[in-house]
């Protein structure tokens, strides 16, 4: 069985009918757009713990040029694909769009030059890093702040990326000290964590800073 969920431009796309996923409400979707929308043109999105790609897709349509998305159930990471394909159908820019049925820590262990990601072959020179990493996982699960630190060490950021973290409202996870906090905002029982990387700490090499 599968629902229906409507970006914020009207489009349609297919939601997966289960009690494991929780596609991202609207109204967060649309904070999420308002405070970063002008921003994406031309950036890359790291989707973690993707569901039905919903957020992935406002991403696509707002210019993103490279999005690759982690999903474990496999049905979903379908669902997902087929979500980001159709979008991208109705889209002039190019881009690049990579969907992997895999569990976010081992994937994230791996880091960004993991022969299984399809872009490395196709662009071998390209900015590997994100410039944006959404990540919503369960709420009760411990993958925040694991996510975080790996994200970190395994170099898949710029000094320069933005950390969108989705969360309970009753039960904010604890944030790595790699990060800092940006900004936190409440849409009822769902909160937004903005973080950016803590430049004090080393963990990016001089050449970051260049790009």
């Amino acid at each position: 069985m599968k629902g229906k969920l409507k970006l914020i431009s009207g489009q349609r796309i297919e939601s997966p009918l289960n009690q494991r996923t929780r596609p991202t409400t609207s109204k967060v979707r649309e904070a999420i757009i308002n405070m970063f929308g002008n921003q994406l043109e031309g950036k890359s999105w790291l989707d973690l713990c993707c569901g039905s790609g919903v957020m992935a897709c406002e991403a696509l349509q707002k210019g993103v040029k490279r999005i690759l998305a982690i999903e474990k159930q496999r049905v979903t990471a379908q669902i997902c694909k087929k979500n980001l394909t159709f979008v991208s159908n109705s889209l002039d820019h190019s881009f690049h769009i990579e969907v992997k049925c895999r569990e976010i820590i081992s994937f994230l262990k791996k880091g960004p030059k993991d022969k299984k990601i399809e872009f490395i072959k196709d662009f071998p020179n390209s900015e590997q890093r994100f410039d944006f990493v959404f990540l919503d996982p369960p709420y009760e699960s411990n993958l925040y702040e694991i996510s975080q630190e790996l994200l970190l060490l395994k170099k898949w950021i710029k000094n320069t990326s933005t950390l969108i973290c989705e969360c309970s409202s009753k039960s904010l996870p604890r944030i790595h000290n790699g990060w800092e906090l940006n900004k936190e905002k409440s849409y009822g029982s769902t909160s937004l964590l903005i973080l950016t990387p803590n430049r004090a700490l080393n963990y990016f090499d001089d050449t970051d800073s260049m790009h």
